[in-house]
């Protein structure tokens, strides 16, 4: 066998210049984008510690259903307009929903009202 064909067999090909700076380009490109979408998750979490926040103080339940509805719904139309995979972005919604619940419920119930009682009752 030459070495063309066993490197091909082993999934190393031969990248000549050009393509080697066509495909780092796309990398910082991609790198760039990931940037952003995890800057965009932090945003995301953060603002449903806000959101956590409020829901304690009102003595909201964690839980709203029919907003997680409405964001998965939302996901599943940008899926369709958009050419992606809506399992895809459901299941990408479900683990962003799934962290924003833990998030919540941490804060929730880190100082809810009946802790805050009996933190008060103990310190009287």
């Amino acid at each position: 066998m030459d070495a063309a064909s066993t490197a091909e067999r082993e999934g190393r090909h031969h990248v000549n210049g050009d393509s080697e700076n066509l495909l780092s380009s796309l990398r910082e490109e991609l790198d760039a984008v990931d940037h952003r979408l995890l800057d965009s998750i932090r945003d995301r979490i953060d603002i449903c510690a806000r959101v956590a926040q409020v829901k304690r103080e009102f003595e909201i339940p964690m839980m709203q259903p029919g907003r997680v509805g409405v964001v998965q719904e939302r996901a599943r139309e940008f899926a369709r307009g958009n050419d992606l995979s809506e399992d895809f972005l459901t299941s990408v919604y479900k683990l962003l929903i799934a962290e924003a619940c833990r998030v919540e419920d941490l804060i929730i119930e880190s100082d809810s009202p009946a802790q805050r009682a009996a933190s008060d009752a103990r310190h009287r």
